[in-house]
């Protein structure tokens, strides 16, 4: 039975919490899982199973307990099959009271303490910009939204996108744009077919093999292009797992069609956390990026791939996976940005406001368009955004959890990242270290030092190594 209207919205949101609150995104399989409890359709884990051509014991022991893991994570208490959906309404009930009761304490406060009108009422500047009608907050945007900023390196991706053999690399923490930035290069193009792939969408069973992980890929390319056919057929174990998917992609794909077809990757990092898969997948991807210099069939393929530079953590530093292509390191947003940001939501900033909200998230494109969305609902007063969001209780607390359980998981980034927040100047770490914690966009390089990348951080985790 499909889900109304209000459930698909509900499961979405939880979708987003889990992928914001414990870095992983539910893959199809468990929103299948997810989608069966929620209509408390009573299934047993085989009879689930057997609905998506898997095994029961596969299900039940691999998909559903990193499923009740990853939401008990995201909720606080712990989620089974059985009460899966009510956990969720309860949990969705609190969060919208919460909401409530921060409305009605800024209006408490407002009366009692009487606040300056200009901190928690648009001057008469402000109320001059229109108010849009705000979305739910997401990490990408969609084509048409119109809190969008345009990033310096857009006009030269597009251009890019449509030459022979084109290959680009975006790369850059989560949560930074990098989703919104393929897409808009992706719409430069539009004349061509697009497949988008996400390795997040992958079963950990796949990704650990080589073959298992290609079959994927040329399943999902068939499936999207609307071609088919059988691939156990044409799928040659004699020849090897790279060489079918080579073969596959040029028969069925490169020679059979009249225009250049864009591959993008999402989240091709996520195979760093296995090595032997990697080097295999991306001395494939060399040979692709070979071929389409010479080789005319070959030259209507067009590459993007997506990585989160927080994967690099777990690499050799002195070891580079792929370095073919175009490379486009997403930066943060500068001052101009951030203000341009603010008036996409109706607000006038002085620059001593956005000068200060620069500071304090370091441009951060995610956190100061959360920040902008709270100032711009009247959700919460400046002041009080500002003293909480370093704290456990601000606005930032999941992506600051993140970061906190990655360095917990290693304590010489975490002491490497004391040293640099007890210092208000660059300061020199260790080489190893400074890569990997500007990977995770907590430092910034100058020359052979660092310093931290904002306050944010600075306020949060000197509490807390």
């Amino acid at each position: 039975m499909p889900l109304s209207n209000i459930d698909a919205v509900r499961l979405n949101f939880v979708d987003q919490l889990v992928s914001q609150g414990t870095d992983h995104s539910l893959t199809d399989l468990q929103r299948l899982l997810l989608s069966e409890c929620w209509q408390m359709s009573h299934k047993t884990y085989d009879e689930i199973a057997e609905s998506c051509n898997y095994s029961g014991c596969y299900i039940q022991r691999r998909v559903a307990p990193e499923l009740w893991r990853l939401m008990s994570e995201v909720v606080g208490v712990k989620v089974t099959k059985s009460n899966c959906k009510s956990v969720i309404f309860r949990y969705l009930e609190e969060q919208e009271d919460l909401q409530r009761s921060l409305n009605q304490a800024v209006k408490v406060r407002v009366k009692r303490k009487g606040y300056e009108a200009s901190e928690l009422i648009p001057s008469e500047s402000e109320s001059n910009v229109s108010q849009p009608s705000f979305p739910l907050l997401t990490e990408s945007l969609a084509l048409d939204s119109p809190f969008y900023i345009q990033r310096d390196c857009e006009a030269k991706c597009c251009q890019l996108i449509t030459q022979p053999g084109a290959l680009i690399r975006i790369k850059s923490p989560k949560q930074t744009g990098k989703t919104s930035l393929m897409n808009r290069i992706i719409d430069a193009a539009s004349d061509y077919p697009a497949i988008t792939l996400n390795f997040q969408q992958v079963e950990q069973e796949s990704l650990s093999s080589l073959d298992k992980l290609l079959r994927w890929i040329c399943a999902n390319i068939s499936h999207r292009l609307k071609r088919s056919h059988n691939l156990d057929d044409v799928w040659n174990k004699d020849i090897g797992s790279k060489m079918n998917c080579t073969l596959h992609l040029e028969e069925f794909v490169l020679e059979s069609i009249d225009t250049p077809i864009i591959l993008a990757i999402e989240e091709s990092s996520r195979l760093f956390d296995y090595p032997e898969v990697a080097q295999e997948f991306y001395a494939m991807l060399r040979t692709w990026h070979e071929y389409t210099q010479h080789q005319g069939v070959w030259q209507k393929l067009r590459l993007i791939l997506v990585e989160s530079t927080e994967s690099y953590v777990s690499l050799d530093i002195n070891t580079s996976p792929f370095d073919l292509g175009v490379e486009v390191a997403l930066t943060p947003f500068n001052h101009a940005q951030v203000s341009a940001l603010a008036q996409c939501y109706g607000l006038a900033l002085s620059n001593t406001r956005v000068e200060k909200l620069t500071n304090l998230l370091g441009g951060h494109p995610y956190l100061t368009q959360v920040m902008l969305h709270y100032i711009a609902k009247k959700s919460m007063d400046w002041e009080e955004l500002f003293e909480t969001a370093g704290t456990d209780e601000g606005i930032f607390h999941h992506h600051l959890h993140r970061h906190l359980a990655n360095l917990k998981r290693s304590p010489d980034l975490a002491a490497a990242l004391k040293q640099v927040i007890e210092q208000t100047e660059p300061v020199r770490i260790g080489q190893k270290e400074g890569f990997k914690l500007h990977s995770m966009g907590l430092v910034k390089l100058e020359k052979n030092n660092v310093r931290i990348s904002c306050q944010l951080y600075r306020q949060y985790f000197r509490e807390r190594l």
